[in-house]
């Protein structure tokens, strides 16, 4: 007889345990997977339902990728949800992909990165090279 171990509803993600929810948005993404996950569990009884739920709800909340700081957040977010179950590895790769995007669209924090025109590496002579005498 095996007996299914399932997560004791009283656990909570705590701060002092989770330097990562120092970082609002993956505290956001992360607060909002608790509580679903709570009361659907509470609710329905029904472990798979209240991840599946609970896994959508941090996905919703996580940060748009319209800035740097959110795609960073966006980031944080992605990798903190692995390690809570509510992203599949699956779908983070296709997640970092797309932040991977939107970082090369969005626009330079620093601005004196900017590219230098292109020079010329050779002349061009200003005379014609092939004369008839």
């Amino acid at each position: 007889m095996s007996a299914t171990i399932q997560p004791a509803v009283e656990q909570t993600l705590d701060e002092k345990y989770c330097p990562s929810l120092q970082n609002p948005a993956v505290a956001l993404c992360a607060g909002g997977w608790e509580k679903t996950y709570r009361a659907t569990l509470q609710m329905t009884g029904n472990l798979h339902s209240a991840r599946h739920l609970a896994a959508t709800v941090y996905r919703m909340a996580m940060p748009p990728l319209t800035s740097r700081q959110n795609i960073g957040d966006f980031i944080a977010c992605v990798g903190f949800g692995m390690l809570l179950g509510a992203i599949k590895t699956v779908n983070a790769t296709k997640f970092l992909y797309a932040a991977q995007v939107a970082l090369a669209a969005a626009p330079s924090s620093n601005p004196t990165r900017r590219s230098k025109p292109k020079t010329r590496t050779h002349s061009v002579s200003a005379t014609p090279s092939n004369k008839k005498d």
